[in-house]
């Protein structure tokens, strides 16, 4: 029996930097793990934002103006009928305008924009691809690509969805459907999987 004991005793001198260093990897294993999924899902989130300026802010080859917002807005498209809103919910129309100096920046730079409202909060809204009845502009960051100006869409309309031109600013729409109790107080945004965590912010 005191044999026994005394080998334990051996094995337990022999291997205690051993048992020591299993303890202590464990959790240290964790958290590196933990660590890593963080970062990764904190680098995806777009959480910096760029704030336009009032004369204009250059950013991903384009430069930003103020957007203009409208809430509950009139429909464009009277042939259409307009899809029934959800229960206190209600129609955001918003204007983005931009300008390039180099028409390359229109695909290279600007396509695979996606453009959200965000509440102070921190929830964001897509734009809705149900509401063409309110959309008067091309969608997207990168204009419109109509030959010329006498296309299906209405006379009125038709103009906004020529190509644009270097140097000259264009302009863009998106129709968000939101709760009525955000509608005043959320802000245009743009992201670019490109450029996360950083966001293209347009104040109110």
């Amino acid at each position: 029996m005191r044999g026994a004991r005394r080998s334990r005793r051996g094995w337990l001198r022999t291997n205690t930097l051993a048992l020591v260093s299993l303890v202590a990897a464990i959790p240290l294993s964790g958290w590196v793990f933990t660590h890593s999924d963080y970062e990764s899902w904190r680098n995806s989130e777009p959480r910096d934002p760029v704030v336009v300026a009032a004369g204009g802010t250059a950013y991903m080859g384009a430069t930003w103006y103020a957007a203009t917002t409208e809430v509950d807005p009139e429909q464009s498209d009277q042939r259409d009928t307009p899809a029934q809103l959800p229960a206190g919910t209600v129609r955001v129309r918003v204007y983005f305008r931009l300008q390039v100096d180099d028409l390359a920046n229109l695909e290279k730079g600007l396509g695979g924009c996606q453009i959200h409202l965000r509440a102070p909060d921190g929830r964001t809204w897509d734009e809705s691809i149900l509401e063409d009845a309110f959309q008067d502009r091309p969608t997207g960051c990168t204009g419109g690509y109509d030959d010329k100006p006498q296309s299906f869409r209405p006379p009125a309309i038709a103009q906004y969805y020529l190509k644009p031109k270097a140097g000259k600013p264009f302009e863009t729409v998106a129709v968000f459907v939101v709760p009525k109790d955000v509608a005043a107080t959320v802000q245009p945004t743009i992201t670019w999987a490109t450029s996360l965590p950083h966001y293209l912010a347009f104040p109110r």
